[in-house]
């Protein structure tokens, strides 16, 4: 019996010792998602979002979803699905998430390194976005299940980057992994892309690091879509149409036709740009341009076809669709805010947004009093693209006139 006992005793030794291993290893990492909750939000707050070629003028196509399974014991990871195109072009397609539920910068000085979970086959880049530059670094995710670390000090600078551009960890938005972004350009053969990611940390070296906000409130916001019920069936009127096929790039939402609704009893400005193809869901980019005050020679240049326009205000909704709605950069601007680079400084929190397929057309609901109105009479430019680039304007030239 004693010898049982202390056969058990070290057992139970050995068993404290690993478990009190297990939480120095815990407390030296930060979670932005394990994927356990079965959901597409990340766990700073704000949902994991899909960049494609799509958003650019390509022609992939591809899904995030969260799948039943993992890595081990795990419940759920996180899956990338579907295909890239072979035409001429930058084929690539990745799963994108804020760092900060209110998308500010944040400083990751505590950490060394980003540590993750992947499986594909895929060669794979894997980085954070800061200063307006992606910063990545190339893993290979097998058949199988493997864990892999990324330390900061093996991220590269990619795309445009100015000569001498090096990562920092000072001002850091959001976490990437992504299929490598091919030179555009160049023929590429149709290719099907499907891998998985699971249990996405940071990893330092302090007992409870965590990324510190190092920017001001951030422009990130969701609202949700409005119902298609819910908004006036009748009442609009044309105020101006555009040519087919005189976009930017010929895969992006061509406008060809402004509607409103004069004098809607919901103190709503209703907007509804046509577009020559039906559109999706998976993102939706808008912007409204105002000439509020009357006279048309000041304010900040337009920068769509239309170039003589020039606005004193500036609605963007530009959005991934999430469970939760549209999540993107959603708000309200002047032109001086406009001009220092802040489009949503004003909030867009109670604007109507609304897809509709049959009629081919992206809705916009403006509390009118949101807009500052000085003058009776006021002028607009809409415009249509994806959540990342403008594509095409209406009208193309001059602005409509409202009241």
């Amino acid at each position: 019996m004693r010898d049982l006992v202390k056969v058990l005793l070290a057992v139970l030794v050995l068993l404290l010792q690993a478990s009190q291993g297990l939480p120095a290893e815990e407390k030296g990492t930060w979670s932005i998602d394990d994927f356990e909750d079965g959901d597409l939000k990340a766990a700073p707050g704000l949902s994991w979002f899909l960049i494609a070629d799509d958003l650019t003028g390509g022609a992939s196509q591809a899904r995030l979803d969260v799948r039943p399974g993992g890595p081990e014991d795990s419940k759920h990871a996180l899956r990338l699905s579907g295909r890239l195109d072979g035409s001429p072009g930058w084929p690539f397609a990745g799963a994108w998430a804020n760092l900060d539920r209110m998308g500010r910068s944040v400083n990751l000085d505590a950490f060394e390194g980003i540590r993750l979970r992947v499986k594909g086959p895929a060669r794979l880049q894997v980085g954070l976005r800061g200063g307006g530059n992606n910063f990545m670094a190339e893993v290979d995710a097998g058949s199988g299940w493997k864990l892999v670390d990324v330390p900061f000090s093996s991220l590269v600078a990619q795309g445009k980057a100015a000569e001498g551009t090096r990562w920092s960890s000072e001002a850091v938005q959001v976490f990437g992994i992504t299929t490598p972004q091919a030179t555009r350009g160049t023929e590429h053969a149709p290719a099907k892309v499907d891998f998985e990611v699971d249990d996405v940390v940071l990893y330092g070296g302090g007992p409870a690091p965590r990324p510190v906000p190092s920017g001001t409130t951030g422009p990130i916001s969701t609202i949700p879509f409005t119902s298609l019920a819910s908004i006036p069936s009748s009442g609009w009127v044309e105020l101006a149409t555009d040519p087919e096929r005189d976009g930017k790039m010929p895969m992006l939402p061509d406008a060809t036709r402004l509607e409103t609704i004069p004098a809607s009893a919901d103190g709503i400005l209703w907007l509804r740009v046509s577009l020559r193809e039906r559109p999706h869901d998976r993102w939706l980019g808008m912007n409204l341009a105002f000439d509020t005050d009357g006279d048309p020679a000041d304010g900040r240049p337009w920068w769509g076809a239309n170039k003589e326009f020039k606005f004193d205000q500036i609605v963007t909704i530009w959005c991934f669709h999430v469970a939760e709605g549209c999540e993107g950069y959603i708000g309200l601007a002047d032109s001086g805010q406009a001009a220092a680079g802040d489009y949503t400084s004003q909030g867009g929190g109670e604007f109507r947004v609304a897809i509709d397929p049959q009629r081919r057309a992206y809705i916009v609901g403006i509390p009118r009093t949101s807009l500052h109105l000085e003058k009776e009479e006021f002028r607009l430019v809409a415009a249509v693209g994806s959540a990342l680039l403008f594509a095409d304007d209406v009208p193309g030239e001059g602005a409509v006139v409202l009241h």
